[in-house]
């Protein structure tokens, strides 16, 4: 009898590993499938990716959480130590609270960043208050992964992204205005410098002409140049000129810049730099 009792014994322990084993093996299974489908809807695009980003890591981990605590509950210890959890949980409800206050802050605040979309993956932000400019790679449950243009990687607590006041480039509309500033000297034909910087922004492939149907029809120039400042030494150019993105444009101004100076320099127009005179004071100096 005693045997007997014994192999029972030993049949319900390893039936119970059995079980362990069948239920993390199914968890594990289950969140291939939800991690594959979220895969799909994203491939197919027709749900915001940000969202199903975020929802996918909330559904992944509470299906581990339910796997896990399915195998703890196969053996008695373990459910003691449940059913106390559960009896004192009022207790360790506000313990866990002031715990876990910044890691739930960070969980909500990457719902509301889901939810109301201030920006999503592949927006290109900037954030004033902490230094931070680049391209938002990843969204988790706990931080936003930002690349910056030297390709580094800055995580922040999705807390600070949710509160913090940031410039989104691509919040509505990708398309930039991209300020040119040039100055030229007061003995330069002013006229003639305007019309090189607007010739040169329209022969560049990526300049964007940003006109209504409405402006072209009432013959609207397609680049503006203004005098923003009559500076010391200098008559201070401005146009603004139109790119489909910020990088676009950067590349474009470099173009302009090159292109601008080798116009200038043909055509006798003078870009002033400063000049300084120094005096020097020859002292005699006596020997003693």
């Amino acid at each position: 009898m005693q045997q007997f009792i014994e192999k029972l014994s030993q049949f319900a322990v390893s039936s119970k590993f059995i079980g362990s084993i069948i239920i993390l093996a199914l968890t594990f299974l289950v969140t291939k499938l939800v991690s594959k489908l979220f895969k799909m809807m994203i491939k197919k695009g027709r749900v915001n990716v940000t969202h199903l980003t975020f929802l996918r890591r909330i559904v992944i981990s509470v299906l581990w959480v339910l796997g896990v605590s399915g195998v703890l509950l196969q053996f008695e210890p373990f459910q003691k130590f449940v059913m106390s959890f559960l009896a004192s949980s009022g207790i360790l409800a506000v313990i866990l609270g002031f715990a876990a206050q910044e890691a739930v802050g960070n969980l909500v605040s990457g719902m509301f960043i889901s939810l109301f979309k201030p920006f999503e993956l592949g927006d290109r932000i900037r954030i004033p208050s902490e230094n931070i400019e680049g391209f938002v790679e990843d969204i988790s449950l706990r931080h936003t992964v930002i690349r910056t243009f030297e390709n580094s990687r800055i995580i922040v607590p999705n807390s600070i992204m949710n509160k913090a006041v940031l410039e989104n480039v691509n919040f509505s509309e990708s398309k930039v205005c991209n300020f040119l500033d040039i100055g030229v000297s007061y003995d330069s034909d002013l006229d003639l410098a305007i019309t090189i910087i607007k010739n040169e922004v329209q022969k560049h492939p990526d300049f964007l002409d940003n006109r209504s149907e409405e402006e072209k029809t009432q013959g609207a120039e397609p680049v503006i140049v203004r005098v923003i400042a009559l500076a010391d030494s200098s008559v201070n150019l401005r146009a603004s000129v139109w790119s489909e993105s910020a990088a676009k444009g950067f590349a474009m101004l470099c173009d302009l810049r090159y292109s601008i100076k080798k116009r200038f320099d043909a055509e006798g127009v003078a870009i002033p730099y400063p000049h300084r005179t120094v005096v020097l004071k020859n002292n005699s100096l006596q020997e003693s």
